[in-house]
């Protein structure tokens, strides 16, 4: 029989109990409702997916809340807030729930995940969520050897990485303990102490509390030249901020779910494919392959939600473009602005056809 796991930390906002069942599931909501928690069916899933409501639950305590569900490889619950929200849809869909908690509710949370924490060793579970750690070199240290390609002593500066994944900007060997420069986003000098990851990737500790992750090429030593030579800001707008005005146009321009269909979800993908063959980027990008999953349309009502996902050469699988349930449009959430890109790009495109196509119908 295989080990009782689960994933909680005081750094996040959710619990996940691998192969937990619904006595398990049921005694965390005794609990809760012992400490206050009101605790009743989603009523989001039970208006929209009546035959899921038997598995969604949501609950809350003053400005505390939380939704949980159960399926078949266990359950899990995502704790939010309604105070402090970014997310026009509400907390529950912020990313950093945690750390958007206004000060009691966060310290509410705390206490309510160490009862659960409890109750769930005391079934013979064990936490297996990452440690957290207060400096940064020992985060990194952590994830070098917690890494499926780990060596031994791959962390020392005697340790051989290959070649094509050492190079620097200059074509100079890299080493675990050499500090290197780098340029950030916003084209400022940076500079930290290096170890290897991944590929050609490297871990750069910046000072005693804060990492990165930098790609080989970019790293380099600093001369007189570049210390002198001054970066050319961009004035162009961000694609984050695109992203938000290309939804507001999707809506302005009078479209909704119920007018799209297989046929539309499928040529968005024939843009998105297009703009990868000529976007500058080391990651290979490629749409992953459909499946009947991942979109649903209704003949009456239109489409209810689709997802495209992308494949990279070191990733699979990640957003490419959602058209969530909620009526959320997401670009890449897991990329940086560069890399967020040809997502805008083909949406953008997508909309200028979209509009078009309805224009002839007509």
């Amino acid at each position: 029989m295989g080990k009782k796991t689960y994933n909680a930390s005081q750094t996040s906002a959710s619990i996940s109990v691998h192969g937990g069942k619904v006595d398990l599931l049921n005694q965390i909501f005794k609990l809760l409702k012992e400490r206050g928690f009101i605790i009743q069916t989603d009523r989001g899933i039970r208006e929209r997916y009546p035959t899921l409501a038997d598995t969604h639950w949501e609950g809350a305590k003053g400005e505390l809340l939380f939704k949980s569900n159960i399926y078949p490889a266990g359950f899990s619950f995502e704790f939010y807030q309604e105070v402090n929200i970014e997310n026009q849809n509400g907390g529950y869909y912020d990313f950093e729930k945690l750390d958007k908690m206004p000060y009691l509710v966060r310290c509410e949370f705390l206490i309510t995940l160490k009862y659960i924490c409890k109750l769930i060793e005391e079934e013979g579970f064990e936490n297996v969520e990452k440690p957290d750690f207060k400096y940064a070199i020992d985060d990194v240290m952590y994830r070098i050897k917690d890494c499926i390609h780990y060596k031994e002593g791959k962390e020392s500066p005697d340790y051989e990485v290959p070649g094509y994944n050492a190079k620097d900007k200059d074509d100079k060997q890299l080493r675990n303990g050499q500090l290197k420069y780098f340029r950030d986003r916003k084209g400022r000098f940076c500079r930290g102490t290096i170890y290897h990851n991944i590929n050609n990737m490297w871990w750069v500790v910046l000072n005693q509390y804060e990492f990165m992750n930098v790609a080989s090429f970019q790293l380099f030593d600093m001369t007189p030249e570049r210390l002198s030579t001054r970066r050319v800001q961009s004035h162009k707008m961000p694609q984050r901020v695109r992203a938000e005005k290309l939804r507001e146009k999707f809506k302005s321009e009078g479209f909704s779910y119920e007018d799209l269909n297989e046929d539309h979800i499928q040529m968005l993908r024939i843009f998105l494919t297009q703009e990868f063959k000529v976007f500058n980027s080391d990651m290979e990008l490629k749409l992953s392959r459909p499946r009947k999953k991942d979109i649903k349309v209704l003949k009456r009502t239109g489409l209810q939600y689709a997802v495209i996902e992308v494949d990279g050469y070191y990733f699979s699988r990640r957003e490419a473009i959602t058209f969530n349930s909620v009526g959320f449009i997401g670009f890449a959430g897991w990329a940086c602005d560069h890399n967020k890109t040809p997502f805008v790009n083909a949406f953008e495109k997508w909309i200028s056809w979209l509009k078009e196509t309805v224009e002839i119908v007509a």
